[in-house]
């Protein structure tokens, strides 16, 4: 909650944090879905930067 990271960033790290649980816990995906996974889909969707939009290079004006 205090990093810049952005959403894919964020959710790249939640898939990491996943498998780590279910290695821990292999029986434990359905709690994991229950409990977890809507709470950080919450914190990415109030705290994560939204994705990086495309460079726009806009044209110059060349009303004189």
């Amino acid at each position: 909650m205090q990093s810049n990271l952005t959403v894919d960033d964020a959710q790249g790290l939640v898939e990491g944090i996943r498998a780590r649980i279910l290695a821990l816990f292999p029986d434990g995906e359905e709690t994991y879905e229950l409990i977890y996974a809507p709470r950080f889909r919450r914190l990415i969707d109030e705290y994560a930067l939204g994705r990086q939009p495309g460079v726009v290079i806009p044209f110059p004006d060349r009303r004189v």
